[in-house]
Parts: C-alpha cells; structure tokens; sequence
C-alpha cells in the first residue's frame, strides 16, 4: 500500500510491524541502513536486503530481552545439541531460518541484557522508565527526502540507542561505529527526526574480571552524541544523498551499470 494513502498516524502504527517496516511497504522511505550503502565502496549495493545471519540475531534477542521481553519469550532457541550439526541443518530448513542460538550463546546473552539493565541506577532508570517508548518509529524529511528510523528507546527526552560490541575500549567503540558502522549518520538522522539528542548505550561482547576476583562483569559504554558526531553525520547523508540522486533518484543522471572505477595506480 502506499504511503500516500494513509494518514502518517496509520504509517506510524503499520512501521511498528518489522515485517512492515522492513518489507516493501517501509522501503518507500529511506533510512540508515541505505545512507550506508550509498557510500562510495557500496553504492551500487543500494536496496539489496541482507539476509538474516549471527550478528542480527543475536543482536535482535538482545533488544528483545529489553525492549520486548514478551517477544524474548518466544525467541528460537537451539536446546537439542551444543553442536551445529545435522539436526541443527535439519532444524534450520524445518523453521525457515538462517541462524539460531545456541543454549549456551543465548545465555550469555541473557547475562549481558540483564547487566545492561541492572548495573547503574541511573541506566536503570533510563531503560526501565514506565514513560518510555520502546522500538518506535518516526518518518520525516531531510534534504527534500522521505526517511523513516525505529528508535530503540526513546526515554526521559533522548533517544537511546541499544549497541553490543566487540571494541577493547570506549575510544575504539566511538572510532570503528563513526568510521565503519555509520553510527554518526545514525545520529544524525535520528536527531533530525525525532528533535531529540541522542546517546549510544553499548555492552563489550567479552567478559572481564574484576582483578582475581572470581567475579565477572561486560564494560558498559554510554556515549551522548557530540555536536561534531552530528555534523559529521549531516556531511555524510549530504553526500551520500548526492549519490542516491545521481543514480537512484527520479532524475538520475547516470545508469548505475555504466559505473567503473579508474584511478592511477
């Protein structure tokens, strides 16, 4: 259905729905996902859907263990073997799936959910606020197009961004998600939508020991979004939109098929 025939509340309740959000009904906006795959590397990659693999669910039971729990509940867990083999092939092409979790992988995962949750009170109080919208969509304009983003949770007047990671340290999570995953275009575009700041919760993947106390805890990063973080971001949707509009774009000037690289060697 088109978006020009529903009311933007009727767009807003329909984006709730991932299979909406994500199939061809949200495709008529663009996101950050397609900024991404407009840069100069990927550009000729743009619309193509990633099938779904270990990264995306292990990160969507992650958000769902904090934002859905009620989802979670019914999330596929692999519980026959701790190995992937036969079973687990013939489990996989049974429900349809790619990739399922192990019992122990799910675990750990659960482990670091709850840490997310439970480790500072003010955190806390952030995600678990009774006021807050969780997994909600907004649409809007940016430089005269249609753009769409699903804030994970939007809470006590920011926009918070839920991340797992596998950076050493806050200063390598803040370089690889500015330089490699976008995550400066994703605050840009968030903000513009949404009107409000935004700020990165991340948990590392790997488990840490408090000196040799047998105690265990994951690195927790919350990281507010510079002024500088921004305007990166604006420049890089800026250019990549001048690419969409090039190629893409109701008046593309050029056919994607023609495109080579020549550069002096």
């Amino acid at each position: 259905m088109s978006k020009k025939k529903l009311t933007d509340k009727q767009v807003i309740d329909k984006l709730r729905i991932d299979e909406e959000y994500y199939g061809e009904f949200g495709r008529q906006w663009l996101s950050n996902s397609d900024i991404k795959n407009l840069s100069p590397n990927s550009f000729k990659q743009f619309g193509k859907v990633e099938p779904d693999n270990e990264n995306f669910v292990k990160g969507r039971y992650f958000h769902q263990l904090i934002l859905e729990p009620e989802k979670a509940k019914e999330f596929p867990i692999w519980s026959a073997t701790e190995t992937r083999g036969k079973a687990y092939k013939e489990f996989l092409e049974e429900k349809g799936l790619n990739f399922v979790l192990k019992e122990s992988e799910a675990l750990l995962i659960e482990n670091m959910a709850k840490e997310t949750v439970s480790r500072h009170e003010q955190l806390t109080e952030l995600i678990t606020n009774k006021e807050a919208l969780r997994e909600e969509p907004v649409i809007g304009t940016i430089f005269g197009h249609d753009f769409k983003c699903k804030c994970d949770l939007i809470s006590q007047g920011i926009v918070v961004d839920l991340k797992t990671t596998s950076a050493k340290s806050i200063e390598e999570f803040i370089w690889v998600g500015k330089n490699k995953y976008n995550y400066d275009t994703q605050a840009f575009i968030y903000q513009s939508l949404t009107g409000k700041s935004m700020t990165f919760v991340a948990i590392d993947k790997q488990q840490k020991e408090y000196g040799n106390s047998g105690e265990f805890y994951h690195e927790i990063y919350v990281c507010p979004t510079s002024d500088e973080t921004v305007l990166q971001g604006k420049q890089k949707v800026e250019q990549a939109l001048q690419t969409y509009e090039k190629y893409y774009g109701k008046d593309k000037k050029e056919d994607i098929r023609k495109v080579i690289y020549n550069l002096k060697f």
